[in-house]
């Protein structure tokens, strides 16, 4: 129960930061995509030279 209610007051926390300040959250966004992405690079980068 408690799971449930932290997840609905994040939620509920995203979407009214996403309303009140858009070009803000938009820019979260893509810095977590790129984040992402440089990850993901950064591990197959390691598991290709596990392989070698």
């Amino acid at each position: 129960m408690v799971k449930i209610t932290i997840v609905g007051l994040v939620g509920a926390f995203l979407i009214f930061y996403i309303m009140t300040s858009p070009d803000q959250a938009a820019s979260i966004a893509k810095g977590a995509g790129h984040l992402t992405s440089h990850v993901a690079h950064g591990v197959g980068s390691f598991i290709d030279n596990l392989a070698k």
